[in-house]
């Protein structure tokens, strides 16, 4: 989610590096100590809530639910915008 909170990077190379991350990155903890992950989660979890509040207070547009509508979206609501 956290990469979600910026505008889409114009390169398509950077485009496709953070849509696959959260995946590598699952694989990656998967054989963490269940501990650190829950820390890692909840530490993430509340850097996007900060990061959220502190764009919000400074009058910057919040993009996370419009960059999750276009990921999770159909295709053809995507490229209208």
């Amino acid at each position: 989610f956290q990469f979600k909170l910026n505008p889409t990077p114009p390169d398509p190379t950077q485009q496709m590096i953070f849509g696959w991350m959260p995946l590598i990155f699952t694989f990656m903890l998967a054989g963490f100590p269940a501990g650190l992950v829950i820390y890692w989660a909840w530490n993430n979890t509340l850097s996007v809530l900060q990061q959220s509040l502190i764009m919000r207070r400074n009058g910057v547009k919040v993009e996370l639910f419009d960059n999750l509508k276009a990921t999770f979206g159909s295709k053809k609501a995507a490229s209208k915008t």
